[in-house]
């Protein structure tokens, strides 16, 4: 069994000088996943880097949550296609 490791949320924000509140909006609108437990609220250690990515975004070049949702939709696509052609050139090659 996998053992994932969790940060609380209140830490993450004190030291990223954030509201919790920007957590929990950012998980309803399905940026970042985190975890409740007994009333705390936890960050996986796998959204971290994501999360951070979020807060330049949102203070560094002041993109709200529509912006940013769509911004990782964009990526998210770029990288599939990214991958796609790494196989195509594959078989390219193969046949070559």
């Amino acid at each position: 069994m996998e053992k994932h490791i969790l940060i609380p949320a209140e830490n993450f924000c004190t030291s990223h000088e954030i509201a919790l509140t920007f957590i929990e909006d950012l998980n309803n609108f399905g940026l970042v996943t985190v975890v409740t437990k007994e009333n705390t609220l936890f960050i996986p250690e796998t959204e971290i880097q994501k999360l951070e990515r979020i807060l330049v975004f949102n203070q560094e070049l002041d993109i709200n949550l529509p912006g940013i949702e769509t911004i990782f939709h964009l990526l998210e696509r770029l990288e599939k296609m990214q991958h796609h052609l790494s196989e195509l050139e594959n078989q390219l090659k193969r046949f070559q």
